[in-house]
């Protein structure tokens, strides 16, 4: 049949056409596209918008492994625009199911998206939209404004929410799970309808190029992905939507941030993608991409180079690399941890802190004393504790397979979300026994002689999982609870016994953090919070302060400690409330994320006692914390000023030096060795802590440090 390429809103035919063509075909195979899908000319979408531009040339969004991206104003609709729009980071593959889900019969388009969008208004055809050109030229990426809009709590956040829900949910009567989802919510438009009338909100709707059963779908911008446009309707916002565009203009796209602001949205957006690309932030050269970026970025760069970036981020999905980078007015990076460099310069009025030399005087004897305690009563024999805890093994194992494909995480009791690996973490057995690159006890040693050979100690500190503090929660009925409960307070995993009792054993001091946290759960009740956040892989404030309180108490012991103490500076705390979907939410089956709210959290920032300044990291403090996202929550995002190493600094009296890697706990090394032997000469501490899941199967694999620092 000939392909119905338009018609115009207003008449009849716009009411019954879609309904009317789930009863035809066309000739390739799909139904005809049943809305207009022509523009006019010169009102086409862009790639970009006024302010954000796409400046490495030849980017295709489908095979491109780079993206950098101008911000000339650095607003955060501006930042999440060119964070999330046409990335191709959210380039997926077809999903599993995708071609069986094609039975021949023709999409039901009679009631579009449940009637999240006015279906009289949908059209393909950029220039049906009554917007003007400064709206035109401005749209916002709808899902993370989404987010943000709920964080807040700003009123109609959940009306856009639940557009963004039934663009993903709509199957079009063809089925196949909520896996495939075949379209998402892409951006907004904000459009005033004139004076006394409401402001309405556009929005773009991007098609999944893998979905084929519409034919001649417009993809005006040429990147692969259809495009659709519908109006929200008057009444889901109803007397909301005048909050709603007020934050949307006058906060959201009006309020330019500060360079320290574009940070933590920084910081924040590696955690946030991190369970899904891998994702980590790394120190900005001066001009990008440097000696020490991959060849085949290089080459796909062409002879492209770019001056000052503010934001670096490399990612590695599917095991190889891939960069987001950022150039943003008036965040020019100042030297160290991705974003801008963690200063390299004292902070002002106080001098670099010079402590006299001492040999390393490292003690595991008490980890050690305390694990073979530990042992003794289950028989002396792993395999035999092994055995005792098969029945909560076997229950974890059931529900890490019940994962679907494309997710990554499951949901528990209480609103309690678990990160797969860090199930199967959990149940992974003997962590010695790993194939070759996965053995983390090598690489552990050889730093350990490293840091010993320039005279500085160590600590290795893994921080539990929530699985192994919250076997119970991972429960759904009575039956699994009647499996899970008996091991809350007790050890889940003894192969992570074994591993820091071989650890202790071969010289390496372990601050176990464990027998802490069991015993601290059973406050869990009485306490304002608990220790893990219930949608995040990572630790509540009282988790962390409770981590940082256990290394604390071991830093003081050290013989150099008294002259660090003669420098004490005093810390007082304040109170920070935020809410967010933890890094969970996002990786759970498609049908279970309408089910959760954003939580709320609290921060105890750390600031000068003498004038309630916030605390800073110092790179010239002889301790340094090194870690993962587990030493960033906190401190380098949401409320910020409030992390694990503002807290460590609290307790011991003296600021710390940060060295941070989202989700690279296990290689995070080279960011403190690539500072050269002068600098590590100057420390007497390294505080290795990291996710304890890391232990098993880390992704990247356990890589041994360079030789010959120099």
């Amino acid at each position: 049949m000939r392909e119905v390429t338009s018609f115009r809103r207003g008449s009849w035919l716009a009411m019954v056409f879609p309904a009317l063509l789930t009863l035809v075909t066309c000739g390739h195979g799909g139904m005809a596209f049943p809305w207009p899908a022509s523009s006019r000319p010169g009102l086409t979408p862009s790639s970009d918008h006024a302010e954000v531009t796409t400046v490495n040339q030849g980017y295709r969004r489908e095979t491109s492994p780079v993206l950098v991206r101008k911000v000339s104003r650095p607003t955060r609709a501006n930042l999440d625009y060119a964070a999330y729009h046409a990335n191709f980071m959210n380039a997926d593959p077809a999903p599993e199911g995708a071609a069986a889900a094609r039975s021949g019969k023709p999409p039901d388009a009679s009631n579009p998206f449940a009637g999240a969008l006015e279906r009289e208004t949908l059209t393909g055809s950029f220039g049906d939209l009554p917007l003007s050109p400064a709206e035109r030229a401005h749209p916002v990426a709808l899902a993370p404004l989404v987010e943000l809009l709920t964080s807040k709590h700003v009123p109609g956040a959940d009306a856009l929410e639940d557009v963004v829900g039934k663009v993903r949910a709509e199957d079009w009567g063809l089925g196949g799970g909520p896996q495939l989802v075949r379209q998402t919510a892409d951006a907004a438009y904000l459009h005033d309808a004139g004076p006394g009338k409401s402001t309405q909100v556009w929005v773009k709707i991007e098609l999944a190029p893998w979905f084929k059963d519409f034919a001649g779908v417009p993809d005006a911008d040429g990147d692969g992905f259809g495009e659709l446009y519908g109006r929200v309707p008057a009444a889901a916002l109803g007397d909301k939507v005048g909050a709603l565009a007020s934050f949307i203009r006058d906060e959201y796209a009006g309020r330019e941030l500060s360079a320290a602001e574009v940070k933590g949205w920084a910081h924040q957006l590696a955690s946030y993608w991190y369970p899904s690309y891998n994702t980590d932030l790394i120190a900005p050269p001066e001009r990008w991409p440097d000696a020490e970026t991959e060849p085949e970025i290089v080459a796909a760069l062409g002879q492209q180079h770019f001056l000052a970036p503010a934001v670096v981020m490399r990612g590695k999905p599917q095991g190889q690399p891939v960069y987001n980078v950022f150039l943003v007015a008036g965040s020019t990076p100042e030297a160290g941890d991705g974003v801008s460099k963690a200063a390299t310069a004292t902070k002002p009025g106080r001098a670099p802190l010079t402590l006299p030399p001492t040999r390393p005087s490292p003690d595991p004897a008490p980890t050690i004393a305390a694990i073979k305690s530990e042992l003794s009563d289950h028989g002396e024999s792993w395999g035999q504790w092994a055995a005792e805890v098969k029945p909560l093994h076997d229950l974890l194992r059931g529900k890490l397979r019940a994962i679907p494909a494309g997710a990554k995480a499951t949901a528990g009791d209480d609103g309690f979300l678990f990160f797969g690996q860090s199930i199967a973490y959990a149940t992974g057995g003997d962590l010695e026994k790993q194939r070759r690159g996965r053995n983390p006890l090598p690489v552990i040693l050889q730093f350990k002689k490293l840091l010993a050979e320039h005279g500085v100690d160590l600590l290795f500190v893994p921080v539990p999982t929530k699985e192994e503090i919250f076997p119970d929660k991972l429960a759904t009925n009575p039956d699994e609870w009647r499996t899970a409960a008996p091991f809350v307070g007790k050890v889940v995993n003894p192969f992570e016994r074994k591993f820091l009792l071989d650890l202790g054993e071969k010289g390496v001091e372990v601050v176990d953090l464990l027998p802490a946290f069991l015993h601290e759960r059973d406050r869990d009740r009485s306490a304002k919070a608990s220790l893990y956040q219930a949608q995040d892989t990572h630790w509540t404030s009282r988790g962390l302060e409770l981590a940082a309180h256990v290394v604390a108490a071991r830093i003081k012991s050290y013989p150099w400690y008294k002259s660090l103490g003669a420098h004490r500076i005093a810390y007082r705390t304040q109170e920070a409330r935020f809410s967010r979907h933890g890094d969970l939410h996002s990786r759970l089956p498609e049908a279970e994320k309408a089910r959760y709210q954003p939580e709320d959290l609290r921060g105890d920032q750390v600031v000068a006692a003498s004038d309630g300044s916030l605390y800073d990291d110092d790179p010239d403090s002889p301790v340094v914390v090194l870690g993962d996202s587990f030493t960033g929550v906190f401190e380098l995002m949401d409320c910020e000023h409030a992390g694990v190493s503002a807290h460590l600094a609290k307790e011991i009296g003296y600021p710390v030096d940060l060295v941070m890697s989202y989700g690279g706990g296990p290689n995070v090394r080279q960011k403190l060795l690539r500072r050269g032997a002068q600098a590590l000469g100057t420390k007497k501490l390294v505080v290795w802590m990291m996710t304890a899941r890391d232990l098993f199967d880390f992704w990247e694999g356990w890589q041994p440090s360079a030789s010959g620092i120099r």
